[in-house]
């Protein structure tokens, strides 16, 4: 087998040398190391198709050591979508479309796009929130059956620009997180709303929701995250889950907002009744089996998800949000060593079993 064919280049978003995640990708490279896998970090932009060979980094003795590369034959996608993704994408395209290289899995496109995918699903449908794209009229509509929506950016990340808008006397109260992640709240009167949403959405687009109660009976937001990832036989498997909690002034869950996370039985076992908790967890449970096989068929081959799920005050459960990219940070802040541990290796076992794939064992 040829070098470049034990090798898997993760693609990423690289200022020079400057990258996010190098902890998660030294762990990434060193378990590669003992499968005979070659890992490397690089930036789409950095590729020439001519020569075949991309700059990027690799991780030896000790510290992140710049290099050029023959172009891997397998690729992990950790591109995250974003205003500056425009940068990427054609470069990104055009290394999809190389018939020599294989993606672990390609990145799902936005909420509204997973969201029109998961509908078509008998048994996924009845968990999603009713969703319209954002219009001023949608959120009218919205605000008269339901009394509260929540608008949030189609391509957006970490609960920035997510905001909650609810009716109160003379006007609507009108809080969540601006675009700089801060948390904020405030009053507005009844002719100001369109002056408000018109401009904070300006540029982007947006979804608009009812707002459910997705938070502590002491008003603390909160969700669930479960972690699915393809394992070393190419099968899908529930690596992970945790409660992340959120500050009682923010309206999402958001580690990056402030929030922290707690293991999920303990804290189900403090807020539901044994019953309750039961279809609570039973639901979970089958939303993670079928959901990551449902949507693998319908946008094409994916590695692993980070499924956002909100539990409501009555003990429903909604699928809030699917993230192709997904963190980790979660594992380690609940204590989970083994959630930890498959969260880093799973996407190269994944890559060793598609590399037997390829050339029929070695």
């Amino acid at each position: 087998m040829k070098d470049n064919q034990r090798s898997l280049g993760i693609m990423t978003r690289c200022q020079g040398s400057r990258f996010v995640d190098k902890g998660y990708y030294k762990k990434l490279t060193l378990f590669g190391r003992k499968r005979g896998i070659r890992v490397f970090v690089f930036s789409p932009r950095q590729v020439n198709f001519a020569a075949r060979t991309v700059a990027g980094f690799e991780y030896r003795n000790g510290a992140w050591q710049s290099d050029t590369f023959p172009l891997p034959a397998f690729i992990y996608d950790r591109c995250f979508v974003g205003p500056a993704y425009r940068h990427y994408k054609p470069f990104v395209e055009k290394l999809q479309n190389d018939r020599n290289i294989t993606f672990l899995g390609y990145g799902l496109s936005g909420k509204w796009q997973v969201h029109q995918m998961l509908i078509q699903s008998p048994q996924l449908a009845p968990l999603l929130p009713p969703t319209e794209l954002f219009s001023f009229s949608s959120l009218q509509e919205t605000l008269a059956t339901h009394g509260a929506a929540v608008i949030k950016p189609m391509a957006g990340t970490h609960g920035i620009g997510v905001v909650r808008i609810k009716e109160c006397r003379g006007g609507y109260e009108v809080s969540g997180r601006n675009r700089e992640n801060q948390p904020f709240r405030r009053v507005l009167k009844e002719g100001g709303l369109k002056q408000f949403v018109t401009s904070f959405t300006a540029g982007r687009k947006f979804l608009v929701q009812p707002y459910l109660h997705l938070h502590t009976p002491d008003g603390s937001p909160y969700d669930v995250r479960v972690l699915v990832q393809k394992n070393g036989k190419g099968e899908w498997e529930t690596t992970g889950k945790a409660v992340r909690i959120g500050d009682k002034r923010s309206i999402t869950s958001n580690l990056h907002g402030g929030g922290r996370a707690v293991s999920l039985t303990p804290f189900l076992s403090r807020h539901y009744k044994p019953a309750v908790r039961a279809r609570i967890t039973q639901t979970i449970d089958r939303l993670a089996v079928e959901l990551p096989r449902f949507l693998e068929q319908s946008h094409g081959r994916l590695v692993e998800l980070g499924i956002d799920v909100g539990i409501d005050t009555a003990g429903n459960v909604w699928i809030i949000e699917v993230n192709s990219r997904p963190g980790r940070t979660v594992f380690s802040m609940i204590n989970d060593p083994d959630a930890k541990f498959h969260s880093i290796t799973q996407p190269v076992r994944y890559a060793h079993y598609l590399m037997k794939e390829r050339v029929g064992g070695y």
